[in-house]
Order: structure tokens, then sequence, then C-alpha cells
């Protein structure tokens, strides 16, 4: 089970390289292509796009080639694509080979988060947001490693790095041992399908469809919640304050480090406390923080309430997985893609709303539009407990 929990954090890690890296070198790339900063944000969009794709494809092939084999297809396709950017070919190439990349770590999210929700014996809110800790270690590590690399002229060996830990990954999901873990990873769904297809099939019932729903529109209000929210500090903090661009860019730092130390301090706090108490604590926190900003974006009271809002939202995610998930047996593949995909949607409408927010009205009204999302997020994790309650384990 070490060996489980040691591929899910490196698989994580991973994805936060994934997620981070054409951000971190977009300024060199835009100059070596000679293309507009426009043509960057297509193959970051592109990449979104594989993203969302292979999220919702993840169960079929699952079904298809089992988790095993399609976690290490993933990775591969991963890595190929990492491959792809490092060796720098026509700008065209990159365009159709990046959502392959995207679509890996789409795959990878849901497979790995569907084991630990629904395969793992115990302690599944502790590693869910242990796993988490590693998402967030990946992304605050990559621009340290490209910002060396930019530093050095090399600044496309931060592909080839990803690659070589892509590759070292696939080797040791190949040769490790799972433990119990063994015969699920290998399952093949041939051997499950003709027991599944006269007695139960892949439907909801009319009872958890509900909270499939609230729990789908829950992750697409957070998830867009935490993209607008560092995405735009420092144009907010640029229109609030007097603070220097390099200041401006920190504060994003500020927002990724507190979420981070807040998913490790979670890890130990979890099991005390009863992952639904820290559920909720955690949506009322990120209701409060944003209501502190909105209130007074100024340096000291704005730089609190970010440092805040990392710290309390790091948990949302992963612990509302469980959540969701935890009344839905035997559907976990299914309702992790649905989640994360409608996650992905958020992550990709809310931002581009509060950038017409920012272009047409006064910041305040952004400002107040990212509590007015934190409050619909607290009145959608009520209406998850309710329907929660309802239903009986299948």
């Amino acid at each position: 089970m070490r060996n489980f929990v040691l591929m899910a954090c490196i698989v994580y890690c991973l994805n936060g390289f994934g997620h981070i890296i054409l951000g971190t070198i977009l300024e060199p790339m835009v100059d070596h292509y000679g293309i507009a900063y426009g043509d960057g944000g297509q193959l970051i969009m592109n990449q979104f796009l594989g993203f969302l794709v292979g999220v919702l494809v993840a169960p079929a092939i699952i079904n298809h080639l089992g988790r095993k084999v399609t976690i290490v297809l993933s990775l591969l396709a991963f890595a190929t694509s990492q491959l792809m950017l490092g060796i720098l070919p026509v700008w065209n190439i990159l365009l159709f080979t990046v959502p392959l990349g995207g679509a890996g770590i789409g795959i990878l999210e849901t497979v790995v988060a569907a084991l630990i929700v629904g395969h793992l014996q115990e302690k599944k809110a502790s590693v869910l947001v242990l796993v988490e800790v590693f998402f967030g270690v990946g992304a605050l590590l990559i621009p340290v490693i490209s910002a060396f690399l930019i530093a050095k002229g090399i600044w496309n060996y931060s592909f080839f790095v990803v690659t070589i830990l892509s590759l070292i990954a696939v080797l040791l999901w190949i040769f490790l041992p799972f433990g119990p873990l063994q015969n699920i990873l290998q399952k093949q769904a041939k051997s499950s399908k003709k027991k599944d297809k006269g007695s139960r099939r892949q439907r909801y019932t009319n009872k958890q469809i509900p909270l499939v729903i609230i729990g789908a529109f829950f992750f697409f209000m957070y998830v867009g919640t935490e993209m607008v929210l560092p995405n735009y500090l420092p144009t907010i903090l640029s229109m609030t304050t007097d603070l220097g661009s390099s200041t401006l860019a920190l504060s994003i730092t500020v927002f990724w480090a507190a979420m981070t130390i807040g998913r490790l301090l979670m890890t130990f706090v979890i099991d005390r406390i009863g992952y639904a108490n820290l559920f909720v604590i955690c949506c009322f926190g990120q209701l409060f923080s944003l209501t502190i900003f909105a209130i007074s974006p100024t340096v000291i009271v704005g730089f609190i309430a970010i440092f805040l809002a990392g710290l309390l939202m790091g948990g949302i995610f992963s612990i509302g997985l469980l959540i969701v998930n935890e009344r839905i047996t035997g559907f976990e593949e299914w309702t992790t893609s649905i989640l994360v995909a409608m996650g992905g949607l958020g992550g990709a409408l809310l931002p581009k709303l509060a950038g017409e927010l920012i272009d047409h009205f006064p910041i305040s009204v952004t400002l107040w539009s990212m509590v007015l999302f934190s409050l619909i997020l607290v009145i959608l994790m009520g209406l998850i407990f309710y329907y929660r309650r309802n239903i009986q384990e299948l």
C-alpha cells in the first residue's frame, strides 16, 4: 500500500509540473518562435482541451485496458508531449501534440483519485490531501527549475527534466509491487463485463443523480474560483495598491505556498476532526477570506486574506471528491471523471468571466463576484450534505 501512495504522490507532482510548466517558459518560447502571446495562450488552451477529453474518456479506457495499463500509457503520452516541447519542432506540431500531454495528466488524475476513493482501505481523506500536497510541490518546484534553466539559456531543457521523471514513473508503475491493490490495478473489463452485464449496469439511481449534479456544479464553482484568484491577484493588487511588479508577482507565490502548507497541515488534523467537519471549515473559510479581501484589498490585509484563502482552500478539492463519491460506491471512475471535468470547465470559464468584469467594471465588482462565487459554493456544500443523507449505501 505504501508503494501505491508513493506513486500517487509522484503522479500528482508530475501533474503539478504539467499544469504549470507552459506558463513558466512562455516568455522565452514566444521569443524563440516569434509568435504573439495569443498564440502561446492557444497552446495552453489546447493542453487544457486535451486534459478535459482525457478526464471524460478515462472510465471508458479503464474498462478496455485496466487501470495499470491506462496509467502507464497516460504517463507515456505525457512524456511524449513533454519531449516534443523540448526538441522545439515547428509550432503547428506543438499545437497538435500538446493535447496528448493534457489528456495524459487528465486521465492520471482521474484514475489515481478514483483508486484512492474506491479502493484504499483506510485514511482515504488523508491520502487525498497528501497527494494534493505533492501537486502543490510540483506547481511550486517547476518554476524554480525553469527559472534556473532560463538563466542558463537552455529553457527548453525544463521539458526534458519532466520527460525523464515521467519515464522513471513509468518504470516504477511497471515493476513495483502494490500488494492488495495489484489485482485491482490489473483487472480487465472483459473479466467483469460478463458479470455485470446481466446483474448491474453502470447507471446512477434516482437518489444518486441529484448528488452527482450538485457535486459537479460545486466543482465547477470551486476550481473556477481557485483559478480566478491566483491568475488575477497581480492585476487586482495593481489596481488597489502601489506595489511594484515583482511584489505583485509574489502574491501568486504566497497563495500557492499557503495552499501547499494548508494541505500539509490538514494531513495531521483530518483524522482528529473528521474530513466532513474539515470540509465545512474550508468552504466557510474560503468565503470568509475572500470577503475580507473584497472589503479591504490593501497591502497588509490583502496579503493576509490571500494567505488565509490559500491555507483554507487547499482541502476542498480532494475532500470534496471523497464526500461525493462516498455515497455512490461502484461508480468511482465515472463520478470522479464528471467532477474533475466540471472543475476543469469552471477553471476555463470563470477566469474568462472575471477578465470581462475587470475590463468593463471597477475592480470592486470582480472582488465581490469572487465572494458571490464562494457563497454559491457554501450553498452547494449544504445541498451536498442534504442529498448525501438521503442516499443509502448500495
